[in-house]
């Protein structure tokens, strides 16, 4: 099994792959893979089914063949690097991103938590009996069965060859010396009869565990002779004393105190030199240590009543004397300290085990603050002492297994002892290890702990010296050191975001450096959530310049493995979170320093969420706001943004007009005829809207080569726009329009607009044809309609004022009418699109029939103008519905062909497309009938 051994400062590392985030930093759940959500869902549903059924049981096979579908699918999807899902605390998290936090998701993360489990790594040639062993490891229950974590070695040991990888947090495993010492330890039980009860006292009372060393020393001569001290009377601490037991021997009894100094008083009060000095000015070696582990841990099995194992107190006074006296005084001396702090203390599993792991950690401790030995080396030493101790913490986590089942809460010994440890170790000792290439040997709790205290006294340099050292060891040459620091990567993400964002984005180059060149496959797996959660810490900090790295190392990967890069793109949480930092650069005084890079990086995104931004702008300076960010991001987000033109699908295609009209003019120009020419309307339409919001000064000359391409229904807002653009080279193409020159089988509607037009923009060369327009009769009459001459004369009144001045008395037109004229721009409103008419709310609503493809409706009509309305009432219209509007005026009722540009509840907005120039003047003389140019004039 992918065992985490033991590093320099403990036996127990906790191996959680991220650490938790608090829940207003949760990230989009959207960063993981669908499939690989459904197959953890499915996975503990599998479990519940297979505990109740059986795993035979119809129900739990359909349910093991759709979590194995599922698997099967993620796999995939992850490629080469397999799935990773990891626990962390209660949350879940599947390649370093957590899942969302449900009853059930905790549950299964508490039963992961409960056995020991890290991470399961699911490797791309798992298959479905590796699938069905893990389930079975999960449900077997029973005598044999042993504890889950004993089930997940038998079934994933390193002698499996697997395709899912089991990572615990757990000690190291226990290996064949340890293995033959306890079996040569376990000698033939006797038949104790009623005296059993007896004896097992023995093994729960510190004070008498006391009296049964000085009996063995007394027996042998021992420590009592050198004034080591059998006179401990029961209950007390070191001092004088009668003897402590039957078959004790004499001796003046007082605990050994000669020499000082020694580290194991820094956390247990022992008297001095109890580990380092031993009891008879011998020092403490290593080999003395181990056999005092091992002697505690066939306590414990005896005490556990472990079969086997004797329960004779003859036979453990002979297993005390053969120890080394220096060994038998420093037991003595922790059990005294014991009996003294806790008078009640009872020998269970938990106290053995912290008794036993304090006297190893101390003695590494001590040996190493002497410079006796150097960090690996004593990480290899307690490696050694750790393989004494795997019996007592097999008992222990029996235990905890048990009350975790029931419900209880409880924390690992190991984290326990961890933390003492490292408060142990002096403050210069912390830095040299934790600023030395084996900074990877620290538990990222400690490193953490280590790094605030930093912050707190104002040394913010120093801790991003140490974060920054510990992210290195990513590229260490150990495979261990590297996936030890990969995976504490994960746990120290949030810290490195918060306390040394200027090392975050050093960090992540050293990661994406590895990434490239990491070979081994679960290496990689837990790489790539580390790089991942820094990734997203960078986004979520807005620490731009680290997310630049981030992109940049996934460039470089993706030159050499195109498909892991393109898996870990999306997770980052870079790309998804463009929109905001688009938005946030809107809403601040100045681009945020970084950013331009960050979407420098990302074209594609860039561009196509910077169109869609604009697209829904409101103000002239919100525009060019988003138009500038647009131009700093460089000639790739244009680029994309003609690739999308050309040859996206009408919907996305549309959207990039508008944008690439302000970047690039020219691209539209050419590109923009060919997708008009093989368009529909919903496109023409949406095209000439974007023309409009982007302003681009070039959007008249766009718009005026492109008439003879649009919709008729999509061309009087293609004329409007024109008009409202001022630009006067486009003239005389609206001349021509508006001479029936051009698309003569247009509807003189159309004529109307292209009037309007000539003077909005003010063209001079215009003058002669409009006033040939206003005064041109015929034998009965006037030549043109009067809504076309209406039309011309508004355009004369700012073309040549004095001229129509002149003429009107004789015109046969009512200035009145005239007063309802199209509007200019307002230069100095920030607004993107300019009102085009004057707009009127009725004294009073006018009934409106309107006839669409859902049939006739009735309705009201509340607000009006030249250009379009409001419909009140229950109305049931979709936005770019086309319909006919009927308003009763006289005789004839005044028709219009209109499209629905918006819904609100109870309201619908139309734009006029398309009507007759007699309805179009009977429509102007009822908006002067029912509001007047005093009104609209308020009202525009």
């Amino acid at each position: 099994m992918g065992y985490f051994p033991v590093h320099s400062f403990q036996y127990h590392i906790a191996a959680r792959l991220n650490a938790a985030l608090p829940s207003e930093h949760k990230l989009p759940i959207e960063s993981v893979a669908p499939t690989a959500r459904a197959f953890v869902r499915t996975l503990n549903v599998l479990l519940k089914f297979s505990r109740l059924y059986g795993l035979e049981h119809t129900r739990s096979a359909r349910q093991f063949d759709a979590a194995w579908d599922e698997l099967q699918k993620s796999v995939e999807v992850a490629g080469s690097t397999g799935m990773l899902l990891g626990v962390s605390g209660s949350q879940l998290l599947l390649d370093g991103v957590p899942l969302e936090s449900t009853p059930a998701e905790r549950s299964f993360a508490n039963l992961l938590n409960s056995a020991g489990v890290a991470s399961i790594c699911f490797q791309p040639q798992v298959t479905r009996e590796d699938f069905a062993n893990l389930t079975r490891a999960f449900i077997e229950s029973g005598p044999r069965a042993g504890t889950l974590s004993e089930r997940l070695e038998r079934y994933f040991g390193e002698e499996n060859n697997s395709g899912i990888r089991v990572n615990e947090v757990r000690f190291v495993a226990e290996d064949s010396a340890y293995t033959e010492a306890r079996v040569a330890a376990q000698l033939t039980i006797k038949s104790l009869g009623a005296e059993a009860d007896r004896v097992q006292d023995w093994f729960s009372s510190p004070e008498k565990m006391i009296q049964l060393i000085a009996a063995a020393e007394g027996a042998h001569g021992g420590a009592g002779a050198s004034g080591a001290g059998a006179g401990l009377g029961p209950g007390l601490g070191p001092g004088p004393g009668p003897g402590a037991g039957p078959g004790q021997g004499s001796g003046s009894g007082t605990v050994a105190t000669a020499g000082t100094g020694s580290v194991l008083n820094l956390a247990m009060g022992f008297a001095p030199s109890s580990v380092a000095g031993g009891g008879a000015g011998v020092p403490l070696e290593e080999a003395d240590v181990q056999s005092l582990l091992r002697l505690l841990a066939q306590f414990g099995e005896a005490a556990h009543g472990k079969a086997g194992i004797s329960l004779e107190q003859g036979a453990w006074q002979q297993k005390l004397a053969s120890l080394p006296t220096s060994a038998q005084v420093t037991l003595r001396q922790a059990l005294a300290t014991m009996v003294a702090s806790s008078p009640s203390a009872k020998l269970d599993e938990a106290a053995l085990l912290r008794l036993a792991e304090d006297l190893a950690i101390r003695f590494a401790l001590e040996r190493f603050q002497r410079g006796e030995v150097k960090v690996n080396a004593v990480r290899q030493m307690l490696d050694r002492m750790g393989q004494e101790l795997a019996t007592l913490r097999k008992l222990l986590r029996a235990r905890e297994e048990k009350m975790a089942s029931a419900g209880l809460s409880v924390e690992s010994h190991g984290d326990l002892l961890d933390r003492q440890f490292w408060a142990s170790v002096p403050e210069s000792g912390k830095r040299a290890v934790l600023t030395s290439e084996e900074a990877w040997c620290i538990p990222p709790r400690n490193v953490q702990q280590y790094v605030e205290e930093l912050l707190g006294r104002g040394e913010s340099d120093a801790a991003g010296d140490v974060l920054l050292k510990y992210a290195s060891c990513v590229q260490n040459k150990d495979a261990e050191a590297r996936k030890k620091a990969a995976i504490g990567l994960g746990q120290l993400a949030e810290l490195y975001s918060k306390a040394a964002s200027q090392r975050l984005q050093e960090a992540l180059a050293q990661i994406g450096q590895q990434l490239a060149a990491e070979k081994e496959i679960e290496l990689q797996t837990l790489l790539s959530a580390a790089f991942v959660r820094l990734s997203q810490e960078a986004a979520l900090r807005r620490y731009y310049r680290a997310m630049q790295q981030a992109l940049d190392s996934l460039a470089d990967l993706e030159e050499q493995r195109p498909s892991w890069a393109l898996s870990l793109r999306p997770r980052t949480g870079v790309e998804n979170r463009v929109p905001e930092f688009i938005e946030e650069a809107l809403a601040a005084e100045a681009i945020p320093e970084g950013l331009t890079g960050v979407l420098t990086r990302l074209p594609q995104s860039a561009g196509e969420h910077l169109a869609i931004r604009l697209a829904r702008s409101g103000r002239r300076s919100e525009r060019e706001n988003i138009v500038q960010l647009a131009r700093a991001c460089g000639g790739g987000c244009a680029r994309h943004l003609k690739e999308m033109l050309k040859s996206a699908p009408v919907a996305k295609a549309a959207v990039a007009v508008g944008l690439l009209s302000r970047l690039d003019s020219l691209a539209v120009e050419d590109l923009l005829p060919e997708r008009l020419r093989h368009s529909g309307r919903s496109f023409h339409d949406a095209a000439v809207r974007q023309l409009s919001i982007a302003g681009a000064p070039e959007r008249g000359r766009l718009l005026s080569d492109s008439l003879e391409l649009l919709d008729a229904m999509v061309l009087p807002l293609a004329l409007d726009e024109i008009g409202m653009c001022g630009d006067v080279e486009t003239a005389p193409k609206l001349l021509r329009l508006a001479a029936g020159e051009i698309l003569p089988q247009a509807s003189e509607y159309l004529r109307v607009k292209a009037i309007e037009a000539l003077g909005r923009m003010r063209a001079p060369a215009a003058a002669g044809h409009l006033r040939l327009f206003v005064e041109a009769r015929k034998a009965f009459g006037w030549l043109y309609a009067e809504e076309i001459r209406t039309a011309a004369a508004q355009a004369l009144r700012k073309l040549d004022p004095e001229w129509i001045q002149k003429f009107l008395p004789q015109s046969g037109l009512d200035d009145k009418v005239l007063a309802l004229a199209p509007l200019d721009p307002i230069i100095e409103r920030d607004v993107v699109r300019h009102r085009r008419y004057r707009r009127i709310k009725l004294p009073r609503n006018v009934p409106a029939v309107v006839t669409s493809a859902r049939g006739k409706q009735s309705s009201v009509i509340s607000v009006l103008s030249l250009e379009g309305g409001l419909l009140s009432g229950e109305t049931q219209l979709a936005v770019g519905t086309e319909a006919t509007l009927k308003i009763p005026a006289g005789l004839r009722s005044i028709s219009m062909q209109a499209v629905v540009r918006f819904v609100r509840p109870h309201q619908a907005g139309f734009e006029m497309v398309s009507m007759g120039l007699e309805d179009r003047a009977k429509l102007r003389r009822l908006l002067v009938s029912l509001g007047g140019p005093e009104v609209s004039s308020r009202n525009s």
